[in-house]
C-alpha cells in the first residue's frame, strides 16, 4: 500500500497523473479527435454523393444530363435558323434592285449591294472607306457627310435628297441598326431615284 504521508510520493503520485493527463490528451489531439473529424466529413461526402444521384437519377433516368444534351440540341436548332435567316437576308439585300450600303459607326463603306455600282461607277468590291461620297455631287458631300455622321452619332434616321455627279436626283434614306442592346452596329442606306424633283 502507498504512505500518502511522505511528500515525496504525493509528488510522484501527481506528476504521474499529470503524465497519464497529458499522455491522454495527446493522443486525443493526435488521434482520436482527426478520427472522429474524419467520420463527420465522411457522413457528409456520403451524403453529397446521394444528392448529386438524386440529381442524376431521377425517376430513373439522368435527367441532368438528358437536359444538357437536349440544351445542346436546341442552342444547334438555334444557331441553324439563324444562319438560314443570315443568308436569306443578305441574298434580299444583295440582289434587291434598290442600290443600298452599309457603314461602319465612323460612316465607312463595309459593304454594298451590286446596284449600288451604278451610282459609283465602280465594282463595289473597290470602293471602301469615304469613297461612297464620289456619287455625290462636290459641292454637296461636306454636308451631307456632316449631316450622315450627326445621325450616326445620334442614332437616327438619315433622310436626304440630293444630286449625282449625272445630275440625278436622289433620295438617300438611312437606318442605324444595333448589334446589342449596349453596341450599335452601323448604318444601312439606300438609294432611291427621285424623279419628281
Amino acid at each position: 500500500m502507498i504512505d500518502f504521508s511522505h511528500p515525496e510520493i504525493i509528488a510522484v503520485l501527481i506528476g504521474s497523473i499529470g503524465s497519464v493527463i497529458g499522455f491522454i490528451t495527446y493522443i486525443w489531439k493526435k488521434a482520436v479527435k482527426p478520427i472522429v473529424k474524419l467520420c463527420k466529413n465522411q457522413d457528409f461526402f456520403v451524403e453529397s454523393v446521394q444528392e448529386i444521384r438524386k440529381e442524376l437519377h431521377t425517376n430513373g433516368g439522368s435527367s441532368l444530363k438528358d437536359a444538357i444534351i437536349n440544351m445542346k440540341d436546341t442552342v444547334n436548332r438555334i444557331d441553324r435558323r439563324q444562319k438560314i435567316i443570315e443568308q436569306r437576308t443578305k441574298a434580299a439585300l444583295h440582289y434587291s434592285e434598290a442600290a443600298l450600303f452599309e457603314t461602319d459607326m465612323a460612316g465607312r463603306l463595309i459593304w454594298s449591294n451590286a446596284n449600288f455600282c451604278k451610282y459609283v461607277r465602280d465594282n463595289p468590291s473597290n470602293v471602301t472607306g469615304f469613297d461612297w461620297l464620289t456619287m455625290i455631287k462636290e459641292d454637296e458631300r461636306d454636308e451631307l457627310l456632316n449631316e450622315f455622321l450627326s445621325c450616326i452619332k445620334m442614332n437616327r434616321k438619315f433622310t436626304k435628297e440630293t444630286e449625282t455627279q449625272d445630275n440625278k436626283h436622289i433620295r438617300m434614306l438611312g437606318y442605324p441598326y444595333r448589334i446589342t442592346d449596349s453596341e450599335h452596329g452601323g448604318f444601312l442606306v439606300s438609294i432611291i431615284p427621285n424623279e419628281e424633283v
